[in-house]
């Protein structure tokens, strides 16, 4: 009884390996929160902290986002020096595409997201399981790039 139930696990696990790409299910390749400070030209920064909600039946290459942008002003009376200014909040669909040997992120926003602000596209090079680098249209990065990462909110 008990080996029974052991080989019906075995198998039920050998089974995702052969329904996911490299046997990454939907167990190995949750949601993830990302999060970072970028330059900007007219303040301390923006704290970018962007959610991606995998889609499992699209092999965990494509899902939902979800992305706030807070832009940070200059503040002498906080211990850090600055504070939250305003936030904007966009969403829409990602896809992980490959060029050149490297995965990217492409996250297109919803048609009915009312965020002036945001911008129709944004893309990611995923440096590792725990970073992004925030790319151009063209997909290449800024000159520092480590100023344009985003790391994984463990």
């Amino acid at each position: 009884m008990i080996l029974a139930a052991v080989g019906a696990a075995l198998l039920s696990l050998s089974a995702c390996g052969d329904k996911c790409p490299g046997g990454a299910c939907k167990a190995d390749k949750p949601d993830q929160t990302f999060t970072g400070v970028v330059p900007s030209a007219d303040g301390p920064g923006i704290r970018y902290t962007l959610k991606l909600d995998y889609d499992d039946d699209h092999a965990n290459m494509e899902g939902d986002y979800d992305l706030v942008e807070t832009y940070l002003e200059a503040d002498t009376t906080n211990v850090n020096g600055i504070r939250d200014n305003i936030s904007y909040r966009s969403e829409g669909d990602f896809s992980i595409v490959e060029q050149g040997g490297k995965k990217y992120i492409k996250l297109v926003k919803d048609a009915k997201d009312s965020n002036p602000q945001a911008v129709a596209t944004l893309n990611f090079e995923v440096a590792s399981d725990s970073t992004l680098v925030m790319v151009d249209d063209a997909l290449q990065p800024a000159i520092n790039p480590a100023m344009y990462t985003l790391s994984l909110v463990r």
